[in-house]
């Protein structure tokens, strides 16, 4: 324990006398005054990247995602099914993330039982990301479609219910 203590004051008292050393000159490193405005945004701010976004889906991309959906929400609206059932119907089309968060749902309480139309894509999909509308008698439930690449399968990370 002396040692260790010994130690520290040293450390501390090398540091500190270091800090009062003169330091030799720094010169600062030469720096461009020009900054080129095509990059600049109109508020003057900028983080020096470049942030491509993703493409929007093809058309059959598209439909391939509605087609996920509306199979998800009538495999969703079935209150007359036991939990097992009624999950294992969902699994297909949810990621591993959302079959966790709906396992141990009990389907009576889901107050959906019909889909009443086809669904429609929200503006501002990407090929990664976007959000179905799906008609239903209680109202337009929102659900929620992602993949990790354009060719990997839509799988539903959340299904949102009409607002009330």
């Amino acid at each position: 324990m002396r040692a260790a203590t010994a130690i520290l004051a040293v450390t501390v008292t090398v540091a500190g006398l270091s800090a009062c050393s003169p330091q030799a000159e720094v010169t600062p490193a030469a720096t461009s005054s020009t900054v080129p405005t095509e990059s600049v945004p109109e508020d003057g701010l900028s983080d020096g990247l470049d942030v491509t976004t993703a493409a929007p889906p093809d058309e059959t991309n598209t439909a391939a995602a509605v087609t996920v959906a509306e199979n998800l929400m009538t495999a969703f609206a079935r209150p007359d099914v036991d939990e097992t059932t009624w999950i294992n119907g969902l699994y297909p089309h949810l990621t591993q993330t959302a079959g966790t968060a709906y396992a141990g749902t009990n389907p009576a309480k889901v107050p959906v039982n019909e889909v009443t139309g086809p669904g429609s894509v929200v503006e501002g999909a990407t090929e990664y990301a976007l959000l179905v509308i799906v008609p239903t008698n209680i109202g337009e439930y929102i659900v929620s479609l992602t993949r990790q690449a354009p060719t990997d399968p839509w799988l539903a990370d959340r299904v949102t219910p009409p607002a009330r």
